[in-house]
């Protein structure tokens, strides 16, 4: 049985993004709208997307998941 995957988007000042992606690239498009909307407010985004354990805790990308995401970034 496949694990049960989720990403978040967070960061030590903004926080988390309130929701829990099922795929990687929900939590890119969450983390590129966030950008943007600090972007036009004149500041920048400090989140970034981590992978959640079981137990819901942050854990880093796996290598793969990190150079899949710095496609678009």
């Amino acid at each position: 049985m496949k694990p049960d995957i989720k990403y978040v988007t967070w960061g030590p000042v903004r926080r988390y993004c309130g929701h829990k992606h099922r795929t990687i690239e929900m939590a890119e498009k969450c983390l590129f709208q966030d950008k943007n909307w600090c972007k036009r407010q004149g500041g920048y985004s400090d989140r970034n997307i981590y992978r959640l354990d079981c137990d819901g805790r942050r854990l880093e990308l796996t290598q793969n998941e990190y150079d899949y995401t710095q496609r678009i970034l």
